[in-house]
């Protein structure tokens, strides 16, 4: 049934909880970060967010899914320790691989999947679906990197939504990993009616959520409006470093996109296979690269092929890099060598005019 359009549509928080590895993290493993200056909010607080809406396949419903996803999880956690893990600030940053795990959040939606796909507000509702808390600057370690939340709108349909701190992991590394996931979630044999649901722990009044907000209204910690394009490039046909394939992919998608040029940018070059290294750079306003640069689209690294109920395709895939302020960001994503990927992808993410 359609909603009233001169109500509110509200988006309600149930419940959140934390899926911890299944089993206990080594001590003394990190993922070091390498920064030339303080780790601004730009840094900090930026993103890869992702929303999958599907249909209902059969008998699943979206409280199932979250139960299903928090056992699955815990069992795909393990391999891939640094996702469990928060920023700590010594003399350095870096990634302490720990046991605290991922956010689960279970929200409602007052309006139908159909409605909130066809508003011409989406793009800006979407934040609503994949839900984030900005980095404590002043205690990171308290503060989650990685949120995934299932949202139930009014009729067959829900969304999935994931919010993961690019000083955590990298849009490709994070789509590997979700892939994975959905092997692991397959091969388990998990009950059709879970016993205990994300919400089945409530508080004596349960007509009050955790938190409600407007739809068409901006989330607390809602990004800049920005619009990312993602490059590919052969590793041994890069004849510089990476900073000045960067500088490459930078100019390529400023012009594309029509976007004023900026003399500096914010350069995160993410290498799973060793440290993170985060670094202001100077944009250049002449030269050539010579690279070979092709354009690549988020379905291509796989992030549309992501399903946790077989045969449940998503009717629809929404992917962005969010990051607050106006700045240019650009990430260099460099698959760990064991893949034998000969692939590096960049992403170049712009200011909306």
């Amino acid at each position: 049934m359609a909603t009233d359009p001169s109500t509110p549509r509200m988006l309600h928080v149930d419940a959140i909880q934390t899926a911890p590895p299944g089993k206990v993290t080594a001590p003394g493993q990190a993922r070091r970060i390498s920064t030339a200056a303080p780790l601004g909010p730009e840094v900090l607080q930026s993103r890869f967010q992702a929303v999958w809406y599907y249909t209902k396949a059969g008998e699943e419903s979206p409280l199932a899914i979250a139960a299903w996803i928090k056992e699955s999880l815990c069992a795909a956690l393990p391999g891939h320790p640094v996702l469990s893990g928060r920023l700590r600030r010594d003399d350095g940053w870096e990634v302490k691989f720990n046991d605290s795990g991922v956010r689960l959040v279970q929200a409602t939606a007052e309006t139908t999947m159909s409605e909130f796909l066809a508003s011409k507000d989406r793009n800006g509702m979407e934040a609503h679906l994949a839900y984030w808390d900005d980095v404590d600057v002043q205690s990171p370690n308290f503060s989650a990197l990685f949120y995934i939340q299932v949202t139930q709108f009014q009729g067959d349909g829900y969304a999935i939504g994931i919010s993961c701190s690019l000083l955590l992991a990298d849009p490709l590394f994070l789509t590997r990993f979700l892939n994975s996931w959905a092997q692991t979630h397959a091969q388990m044999r998990l009950s059709k009616s879970p016993m205990f649901h994300l919400s089945y722990f409530q508080r004596p009044d349960r007509s009050r959520h955790l938190k409600s907000a407007e739809l068409e209204s901006s989330p607390v910690h809602s990004p800049s409006s920005t619009t990312t394009m993602l490059f590919e490039a052969d590793r041994e046909a890069i004849t510089r470093s990476y900073g000045q394939l960067a500088v490459a992919c930078l100019r390529e998608a400023t012009r594309r996109l029509d976007v004023e040029a900026a003399p500096e940018f914010c350069l995160l070059i993410s290498d799973h296979g060793g440290e993170l290294a985060v670094e202001p750079c100077a944009n250049p306003s002449e030269g050539s690269s010579g690279e070979a640069l092709d354009v690549v689209w988020w379905d291509q690294l796989g992030v549309e092929e992501w399903t946790l109920v077989q045969g449940n395709k998503p009717v629809h895939v929404s992917c962005r890099i969010a990051s607050p302020g106006d700045g240019r960001l650009v990430v260099v994503m460099i698959p760990p060598d064991v893949e034998g990927d000969p692939k590096v992808v960049v992403s170049v993410t712009l200011p909306d005019n």
